[in-house]
């Protein structure tokens, strides 16, 4: 998997409220993380402080 991938991710993770659907390499390694739970075949971040550390991280508010 390239790093681009999950970093797509990562910004998917961020910008929705809602589960996504990020591909499933890239749900187990963001699993694998600690970063998502799994609702249905869609993941969701676990905890919204994750979302604004990415945010901060990637340039976001």
């Amino acid at each position: 998997m390239r790093c681009g991938q999950l970093l797509a991710a990562v910004k998917q993770l961020v910008i929705s409220n809602t589960p996504v659907d990020v591909g499933t390499t890239e749900a187990f390694k963001l699993k694998s993380m600690g970063l998502v739970k799994f609702q249905g075949n869609e993941v969701m971040r676990l905890y919204n402080l994750y979302r604004q550390c990415f945010l901060e991280r990637l340039g976001g508010n």
